[in-house]
């Protein structure tokens, strides 16, 4: 009768050694999600913030994009008015070189020189001085 009475003792001790490991692993399990659910909450807030730095980054990167839109916008306009000017300045010259009959025998010389007329041709057709003729194919044939 005695092993009648110790068989369910030990029944009984191997359910309480069981519940024991049992509570022990649910403590380990407990003590493990925990953990876990502080580093995901962690990691959470870490990719928020990083979330948060991209966007400024963007907005950042979208601002600067915008000025140097807005510089090249007013460089472009700059560039065109200097343009303009330019051609309306180089209009004017030619004008004037119309207006003055000295400038355009001169002109009419230099023509002459580069189509490989002589000085004496030179001075004849544009009735300045030999010097002058001289001079002016001197300077061609250093321009060339």
């Amino acid at each position: 009768m005695d092993w009648q009475l110790a068989a369910p003792t030990l029944i009984e001790l191997i359910l309480c050694v069981g519940i024991v490991v049992l509570v022990v692993a649910m403590s380990i399990l407990y003590s493990q999600i925990k953990h876990l659910r502080a580093a995901l909450s962690e990691s959470e807030q870490n990719s928020v913030s990083a979330i948060a730095r991209i966007e400024a980054l963007a907005k950042n990167a979208n601002n600067q994009q915008t000025e140097a839109q807005a510089r090249t916008l007013v460089i472009t306009r700059h560039l065109q008015e200097l343009d303009e000017k330019q051609t309306d300045l180089e209009n004017q010259l030619r004008e004037l070189k119309l207006q003055d009959p000295s400038l355009r025998l001169y002109q009419r010389a230099a023509d002459l020189v580069k189509q490989g007329a002589s000085i004496d041709e030179i001075i004849e057709a544009c009735d300045i001085p030999r010097a002058e003729a001289e001079m002016l194919v001197m300077v061609h044939k250093q321009n060339s």
